[in-house]
């Protein structure tokens, strides 16, 4: 299993802190994973965002980097943790995604 990335860790050690204080708590703008699979490698980072439907929660690395999108819920029992994370190259044209797209929550109930 990969390791949490910081820019990943810090968020989700708010919502946890803020559940803990508060009994629950929502952190970023859900999205819906059906408009995800719709991107596609070489798309535009402005293509990308449109489908999306929101501005991403995140923003790395300039014009060449990473667009992320987050969205947890939190009660006092279970986090539930949406990302979606969008490389581009120099050219600003999306790469990295698998063949077979984005596959989403291998619970889809999660979704």
């Amino acid at each position: 299993m990969p390791a949490l990335e910081t820019s990943t860790a810090k968020p989700l050690a708010i919502v946890v802190m803020t559940t803990i204080l508060t009994g629950c708590s929502t952190l970023g703008d859900d999205f819906e994973l059906e408009r995800a699979r719709q991107i596609k490698n070489g798309m535009t980072r402005e293509a990308v965002i449109t489908i999306m439907g929101s501005p991403p929660s995140e923003v790395e690395g300039g014009d060449h980097g990473k667009l992320i999108w987050l969205y947890s819920t939190a009660d006092p029992l279970n986090v539930h943790l949406k990302r979606l994370s969008f490389t581009f190259d120099d050219q600003g044209k999306l790469y990295g995604l698998p063949k077979a797209g984005i596959i989403g929550s291998v619970n889809e109930d999660d979704n």
